[in-house]
């Protein structure tokens, strides 16, 4: 029998964040003790061969070198740990994300902790390379002979530099900050009733690893064959000039050596075979890393087979602490847990049930109002676009409100400073009698000019009868000097112009607007392809919000609900989750009528945008519009809205006159869950 948890009125639980925190610490040590494994394989590879023993023996040279490779993997660590959320990131186009990343910290961030880690992994790897590899910043020469700078291994700092930027690029394009948590779509005939099916660890790994291999190899052969150019064009007299002004600080050199000798840097095939092989390396530990913390940090939130807050002193509060949370990993990690405790763990939906006696209302109570917040998001997000709240007021205008009020309050007449004032006050006399005779300057100008001026506003308007005669003319005109030929081909130009400049024309809801043939082919081509505002974007900001999207919690709030509300019939002992389910079924229905008015092509749609030129037409048949509108994400949470409503609807169908829901209320229930 579950009992109720008993927590003192003053206690606060330990807040969810906390719980999440210490285990995905723990999973970050995980992740960074199998990473020292790649770094001993890519120790070994970097040594020196000399005795066979010591090449890898790991209490030795090779020992030594993986602890200072685990630092360039420690840097990738460090950025994924800072930059971390859950949820692909949305915007409208693909130039809108270039922006919004262009003038970001994180990117900032991205770039420099790739460059610190490819910058250590070049001291450790010539550090760790023979004499003949010649990777000395400086060349003594002969006793008689001035010491001469060695450009070899400026260009492998310039090679790795370059491997670092390219990856950088890479990981902000694919988002890689980003922990992937799949979705997969639960039918009524599947077995398995899990939201977010995880193969095991080891596979995931295993399955991974040829790719990364493989785009390793790639990234490192195409800098290998394009770095040369760059280095001797962009590169070489900056990083020799760097490299001078610190050897120097040892090093006597001569005038000579102020310039880079030659115009073509003595990069020998040997050094370039050296500088792919490494870089082989590196992106493959870089690889490896994110790989490893996608992995590891992406696990189920589970603690020994049990929900991360059964350790907790109150299980339930921390749970209810990490729905209400506003950072969308710890949401989204709550949510994920509650939707395992819905399925897989009945003394913890008893215990959620039967803890009526809590601050704030029932545990059920609170569940229901965090879960129901994040699903009625999503026709919050709908109806503003649809109705656009009005602008805030000024601030000025704020401040002059808060004035008059508080001297309304102190009862004190409030005193409005204006502008100084150009004109003489409207006359309060008897406006029939007969004006006296004007004795200041002002008066006689206005008895002057105010008849005149009054004159103006007083005519009749001349503008309709001048445009009629100007067009009379014109037509006349082109009548005289055109031909029917030429008067048409100027019609045509002229209808052109306006669709180029019309703005009605700037979204449709039936299909793709027209554009002027100018504007359609430069959207077409690569140039206009960061500018299209596709449909899918679109749909997909206002559905799962901004700036990323909010999928795995919008599913498990739903799927927790349904679960929750169906395991009560035989757990609820005291019978109040039963009082919630017409307003389940009602939030249900109304979500998944609002998503197919919305996603439809209809009135109340989601128009198409003018620069969405790969939508389909107007005139294209309907169901070509259909495919065109469905869009993968939304279309998994309309799927798990209608599984949800059927599986409540049929659970309860003996009971849904008790409830409330009868008559239209059930028609439409039906209607939405598709059991029609």
């Amino acid at each position: 029998m579950a009992t109720t948890p008993s927590t003192s009125p003053a206690a606060r639980p330990r807040q969810y964040r906390r719980i999440l925190t210490s285990i995905l610490h723990r999973k970050f040590v995980h992740a960074s003790a199998v990473s020292l494994i790649v770094c001993y394989v890519v120790a070994f590879f970097i040594g020196v061969k000399s005795s066979f023993f010591w090449s890898w023996f790991p209490l030795g040279a090779c020992g030594f070198r993986t602890l200072l490779l685990s630092i360039s993997c420690l840097a990738i660590f460090i950025l994924r740990v800072g930059q971390m959320h859950v949820g692909a990131r949305t915007t409208s186009s693909a130039f809108s994300a270039t922006r919004q990343a262009l003038f970001s910290f994180s990117t900032l961030q991205t770039f420099g902790w790739y460059l610190a880690s490819a910058w250590w992994f070049s001291e450790v790897y010539m550090w760790s390379s023979s004499e003949s590899a010649e990777l000395n910043w400086v060349k003594p020469g002969r006793p008689h002979e001035r010491a001469k700078l060695n450009e070899r291994p400026i260009y492998l700092h310039c090679f790795y530099a370059l491997l670092a930027i390219t990856q950088s690029i890479l990981h902000i394009y694919f988002d890689w900050d980003k922990i992937h948590i799949p979705v997969s779509k639960r039918s009524a005939t599947s077995a398995s009733q899990s939201t977010h099916e995880l193969e095991p660890l080891p596979v995931r790994i295993r399955k991974a690893v040829p790719q990364v291999l493989y785009d390793a190899v790639i990234r490192s052969l195409a800098t290998a064959v394009v770095g040369p150019f760059i280095y001797m064009l962009f590169l070489r007299r900056i990083a020799w000039s760097w490299v001078l002004s610190f050897a120097k600080l040892f090093w006597n050199f001569p005038r000579s050596a102020a310039d880079p000798p030659g115009l073509i840097p003595p990069l020998h095939i040997l050094l370039l075979l050296r500088a792919a092989t490494s870089g082989v390396l590196l992106v493959t530990l870089w690889q490896v890393s994110n790989l490893l913390f996608s992995t590891f940090l992406g696990q189920a939130p589970l603690k020994k087979g049990q929900p991360l807050t059964n350790e907790s002193k109150d299980p339930n509060g921390s749970l209810i602490n990490g729905l209400k949370a506003k950072r969308d990993v710890v949401q989204t990690f709550a949510f994920w847990e509650l939707c395992l405790i819905g399925q897989q763990f009945p003394e913890r939906r008893k215990a959620i049930f039967a803890d009526i006696d809590r601050n704030g209302g029932s545990a059920w109570t609170q569940i229901l109002g965090a879960s129901t917040n994040v699903i009625k998001g999503i026709t919050a997000r709908i109806n503003e676009h649809q109705n656009p709240t009005a602008l805030p007021p000024t601030d000025s205008s704020i401040a002059s409100g808060k004035t008059s009020d508080s001297s309304n309050m102190n009862g004190q007449p409030t005193t409005i400073h204006t502008l100084p004032r150009l004109t003489s006050p409207p006359k309060e006399d008897n406006i029939f009698l007969a004006s006296s005779k004007p004795t200041t300057r002002p008066e006689k100008f206005e008895s002057a000019f105010g008849s005149v001026a009054k004159s103006y506003g007083q005519s009749p308007d001349w503008t309709p009868a001048a445009r009629n005669q100007a067009r009379n003319i014109l037509n006349r005109a082109t009548t005289a000097v055109l031909s029917p030929e030429q008067k048409k081909r100027i019609s045509a130009s002229a209808q052109e112009l306006k669709l180029l400049t019309n703005s009605s024309s700037s979204s449709s809801t039936s299909g793709r607007p027209r554009t002027h043939p100018l504007i359609h082919q430069f959207l077409s081509s690569l140039v206009g392809l960061p500018f299209r505002q596709s449909y899918a974007r679109r749909l997909r900001i206002i559905i799962l919000g901004t700036p990323y999207a909010s999928l795995s919690p919008i599913i498990d709030a739903v799927e927790s609900l349904t679960r929750l509300l169906i395991a009560s019939m035989a757990e609820d002992q005291f019978g109040k989750v039963q009082a919630d389910i017409a307003t389940v079924v009602r939030l249900f229905t109304e979500t998944v009528m609002t998503l197919e008015s919305f996603t439809g092509a209809g009135e109340g749609g989601l128009n198409v945008h003018w620069t969405d030129v790969d939508f389909p037409p107007a005139d294209a048949g309907m169901e070509i519009q259909k495919k065109a509108r469905r869009v993968e994400e939304v279309e998994m949470i309309k799927e798990a809205l209608r599984g949800g409503l059927a599986e409540l609807l049929e659970a309860f169908k003996l009971y849904l006159d008790d409830v409330g829901i009868r008559g239209k209320e059930l028609r439409m229930a039906r209607e939405a869950a598709g059991l029609v």
